[in-house]
């Protein structure tokens, strides 16, 4: 038994370091800003370092909630990569490093269907990052929109593509693509019965890419699937929630049976 719980007082000590050795990291990786010229997808993909898009997301006084929806696509749209390949799992953090969450990154070799390339639902997580996929992006804005008191939504497009729908006054609800900086001042409804009128906001598409990339979305390609069914897309954050407590509660009561009965000895 005491040596049981000997190597439950190491072991909690071992995890609560690597907890506060992780408070001093950053998950975006600095060769994220150059990455665009190996991977030759989106032109000028990611031009907004952290931390200094933190102060860029913040409300401007007097702005109103379209001005600042408008604003805040284009603003995650500069600061975030469109990147998700198993290349980047552990240069970009795509699995959650053992010292930002040893929890999740356990779960990424119990799991790896789900944890292995970890798309976060805490929006703060996702940005500090810096790299994922359409829904990385739109969870972002959807995230800096509920905190302003906008309500906002992901919406999977097709099964393709993930946007936000965002219900910015009483009049005016617009679909956000973050991912590609484009801004569509009509609701869904208005969409499904008319698709082609996403035609012009992505009209400009192919200039978004490099003239090698590969199977590059398309103006035609996104008209298609706005006509397609569309879907409310979820991330479920119960299990990431429980982790970020947990990784603390659990080495503070693995240490505490030894150290109270040493404490207790002295």
């Amino acid at each position: 038994m005491k040596k049981t719980a000997q190597f439950a007082f190491y072991t909690g000590l071992l995890l609560l370091a690597i907890n506060i050795f992780g408070m001093f990291r950053t998950m975006r990786n600095p060769a994220v800003y150059s990455e665009e010229k190996t991977i030759r997808n989106r032109l000028n993909d990611i031009s907004i370092e952290y931390p200094g898009i933190l102060d860029m997301l913040k409300r401007k006084d007097h702005e109103s909630n379209v001005d600042f929806a408008v604003r805040i696509n284009k603003v995650v749209n500069d600061g975030f990569i469109h990147y998700w390949r198993d290349q980047g799992i552990e240069k970009y953090h795509l699995r959650v490093p053992v010292w930002e969450n040893w929890i999740l990154y356990a779960a990424s070799y119990i799991s790896p269907g789900k944890y292995k390339k970890y798309e976060f639902s805490n929006y703060k997580k996702n940005l500090e990052r810096g790299a994922g996929l359409c829904s990385t992006h739109s969870t972002i804005v959807k995230g800096v929109l509920l905190d302003n008191g906008i309500k906002a939504e992901l919406m999977d497009v097709g099964g393709h593509h993930v946007v936000v729908r965002a219900e910015l006054d009483s009049k005016d609800t617009y679909i956000l693509d973050p991912d590609f900086g484009v801004v569509v001042p009509f609701d869904t409804a208005a969409i499904s019965a008319n698709p082609e009128l996403v035609r012009e906001p992505y009209g400009r598409l192919a200039e978004l890419y490099y003239p090698d990339a590969k199977d590059p979305y398309t103006t035609d390609y996104l008209v298609k699937i706005f006509g397609d069914r569309k879907y409310i897309y979820t991330l479920g954050s119960g299990f990431e929630d429980f982790s970020y407590w947990a990784k603390w509660l659990i080495p503070l009561l693995l240490i505490l049976p030894f150290g109270a009965t040493f404490l207790r000895r002295k």
